[in-house]
């Protein structure tokens, strides 16, 4: 997938509506050393009456990827919830910027490749959007012991630019405090993960097996910080001071798709 290949196809505003797809991080990112800190993502949208097609393609497409050697699991995803549910993200995760050039070196010795994309899928997709991700693995506690993962529910802050720094430091604190005072546990997993470029936007990935999984009881965070921190008043502060930095939030449930996915590598 390139740039060019889709250089003339429109993005609409809704496309770009980021529910950054920070799935399928590693296996367990907890107490040991951090991934690469890098995704790259394509969220795209097929073209009204060629959903038949685009999906075949896409199915195809991904096939023909992994015949040929690609070296990335690009791994699809599909929404839930909400009105702009006929698009895909198709992702991968986790590499170097130094990594991005030997993937182009790859790309540019396999141009049948691009060329079964340009046949096969871009004759029927509408829009699309492309966009590197960076995660907070230092601020995040990622596991799966209680995977294998299907549903990622994703929350999205638009962060008011002067108050960039708020947020990060509101942010951190929660983030160490859950970590380092013990809420963090296979069962309380979350990854923070921004986008690069254009308007400040920074997403938190709450990752569960099944839907039953939403069906949660015990200590909530809110709970957690009011013990450690002393207080109810102490804990609604902090949180205040992490929502005052922000301009607004979407929430949205994201499904892998194997099926318009390759396979894992081993």
């Amino acid at each position: 997938m390139s740039d060019k290949a889709m250089r003339n196809a429109a993005v609409p505003r809704a496309v770009l509506f980021l529910l950054v797809l920070l799935f399928a991080a590693p296996a367990a990112v907890v107490a040991q050393e951090a991934p690469p800190p890098l995704s790259e993502v394509w969220l795209i949208a097929p073209m009204a009456g060629h959903d038949k097609e685009f999906y075949a393609g896409l199915a195809a497409h991904m096939a023909f990827r992994n015949e040929q050697g690609d070296p990335r699991a690009w791994r699809t995803y599909t929404p839930v919830l909400g009105e702009q549910l006929n698009r895909v993200a198709v992702r991968y995760c986790c590499f170097a910027w130094a990594d991005a050039d030997a993937y182009r070196e790859w790309e540019g010795g396999k141009p049948e490749v691009q060329a079964h994309f340009d046949e096969h899928v871009a004759p029927h997709a509408e829009s699309v959007a492309h966009y590197f991700e960076t995660m907070d693995w230092a601020n995040s506690h990622w596991s799966e012991a209680n995977g294998p993962y299907r549903l990622f529910a994703v929350t999205e802050f638009s962060v008011d630019p002067g108050q960039a720094g708020e947020f990060d430091a509101a942010r951190e604190k929660m983030s160490q405090i859950a970590i380092e005072q013990g809420w963090a546990s296979d069962d309380h997993v979350w990854l923070w993960a921004t986008v690069i470029g254009g308007q400040p936007r920074h997403s938190i990935i709450v990752p569960h097996r099944d839907f039953a999984s939403f069906d949660k009881s015990g200590e909530t965070l809110a709970q957690f910080l009011a013990n450690q921190l002393g207080s109810a008043e102490a804990a609604a502060e902090l949180m205040n001071r992490f929502y005052a930095a922000t301009t607004g939030a979407e929430f949205q449930i994201w499904e892998h798709q194997a099926e318009l996915s390759m396979p894992a590598n081993d």
